[in-house]
């Protein structure tokens, strides 16, 4: 990673301020340092700035987080005034959830993210009706706007549903984020396009097109994006989100309800979901790094299944969650929801979100299921999604998103920095919270005052 220079020592009669190696305090201080402080450090000298922006800098960080074994961290969204969005984190059972950004001129109510978790520390924000992009780091505020692209068919008119969708991956091959587009244009002509963060130049289409009414069955949902084998993106198409009429439905079928798209090779193929259950609706999702389908099943058996592809290209059950077995509260703040998609995996348990801004923890091992998390707890809950969830897993991270102004990628959105927190309701374990975030701000001030004495 590139060294900071070391600077001389002031010559004066004060006693002299101890001289950490500039090695020691990038590596062992800024590592545990706040996402957000290490964006502000960058403006100390140049050398500083290379080794904070640097990816050697970006895996240590990751690898701190990592061997700290933090409980997870839920990110939320809700819309503070008309027209804006404010992103929150809050660790599971924890009392308190701290702002991350606050975005102006982001509409909360029909903010989609482009997945359940970050891809390599970066986010993806869209609004379909508004056709713009943004690919964001949540813990640091830096973002970049992608170029203009196409405008996408829309089968509702003013309603949610456009034949749109997009992700953000990654490309092992370049080193690259990629953002990638299935739409119909306002021709009815199926395409798909990329763009690279690193790379710029302007949206490209895909080496191979996609197939016939590949976007007839998108309503404005993101892929799941799964790293490996060079990474690839998983569509769930359904014409029947789209078409009431069985005639249309026939027409526009396509050969299997999941559509694949190889990021290494640029082609697409066909993912055929378990026979005996081929016929039962379902939303992708991922869990523990292998695609997952979640199988409402409350009308006919008053269960969810948990269906995974394994890498043997065969599907297996993970799980079914009983909600017949469930005490009766459980079970009917459980069932109630639209939908439900898995978020991951933490102590033996499966940690599911759920549309009403809800994460419950089920344990397989006794079908039991625990809420951990609510909006509901900090503040008042938004209405339910018309498209996903409000609500994702968070990774405190110092992924940058590579600016390229010679490709016209400037970030257009008002992101301010969050500075403010919001006590549980029902209080608990605040006091503790805010000790800890005392301590954390306390040695921040205190390395500020180090840098300012040692640079002057």
């Amino acid at each position: 990673m590139p060294r900071p220079s070391k600077r001389p020592r002031p010559d004066h009669d004060e006693p002299a301020v101890p001289v950490l190696p500039d090695e020691v305090i990038v590596e062992q201080i800024l590592t545990r340092a706040p996402a957000a402080d290490t964006v502000r450090f960058q403006a100390v000298c140049r050398s500083w700035r290379a080794a904070l922006t640097s990816d050697h800098f970006v895996q240590a960080y990751q690898a701190v987080r990592e061997a700290a074994a933090h409980p997870p961290e839920i990110v939320f969204f809700v819309p503070p005034t008309a027209g804006s969005t404010a992103f929150y984190s809050s660790s599971l059972k924890q009392a308190t959830a701290r702002e991350l950004v606050t975005v102006g001129n982001l509409r909360a109510r029909d903010v989609v993210l482009s997945g359940i978790k970050p891809c390599r520390g970066l986010t993806l924000l869209f609004q379909p009706s508004e056709n713009a992009y943004h690919v964001c780091n949540l813990s640091t505020g830096e973002h970049v706007t992608l170029p203009p692209c196409s405008p996408a068919w829309r089968e509702i008119t003013n309603g949610p549903c456009v034949l749109s969708s997009a992700g953000l991956g990654f490309d092992p091959a370049v080193g690259e984020h990629v953002v990638v587009r299935l739409f119909e244009d306002l021709s009815r002509r199926q395409r798909c396009e990329v763009f690279g963060l690193r790379s710029g130049g302007g949206w490209r289409p895909v080496a191979v097109p996609p197939p016939p009414h590949a976007a007839k069955g998108l309503i404005g949902l993101p892929p799941v994006f799964l790293p490996d084998d060079g990474g690839c993106f998983y569509w769930h198409i359904n014409t029947g989100f789209n078409f009431a009429g069985s005639e249309e439905r026939h027409h526009y079928a396509t050969p299997e309800p999941i559509l694949s798209l190889s990021v290494a090779t640029g082609e697409f193929g066909w993912v055929r979901m378990p026979e005996e259950r081929a016929r039962h609706a379902f939303r992708l999702g991922e869990l523990d790094g292998e695609l997952c389908a979640s199988l409402d099943m409350r009308l006919l058996a008053e269960q969810y299944e948990l269906w995974v592809r394994t890498p043997a290209a065969s599907w297996s059950l993970r799980c079914q969650i009983s909600l017949a077995s469930l005490p009766r509260p459980m079970r009917g703040a459980f069932g109630r929801c639209i939908r439900v998609l898995p978020l991951g995996s933490w102590g033996g348990k499966i940690l599911l979100g759920t549309s009403r801004h809800e994460v419950y923890a089920y344990d397989p091992e006794n079908n039991g299921v625990d809420r951990v998390f609510s909006v509901q707890e900090f503040m008042d809950a938004p209405r339910e999604p018309d498209l996903l969830l409000n609500i994702a897993m968070h990774e405190e991270t110092v992924a940058s998103v590579r600016r390229r102004p010679s490709a016209g990628d400037v970030g257009r959105l008002k992101m301010k920095l969050g500075r403010s927190s919001v006590a549980s309701r029902g209080g608990g374990t605040a006091d503790q919270h805010r000790q800890d975030s005392t301590v954390a701000l306390g040695a921040t001030m205190a390395l500020l005052r180090y840098i300012v004495n040692r640079h002057n």
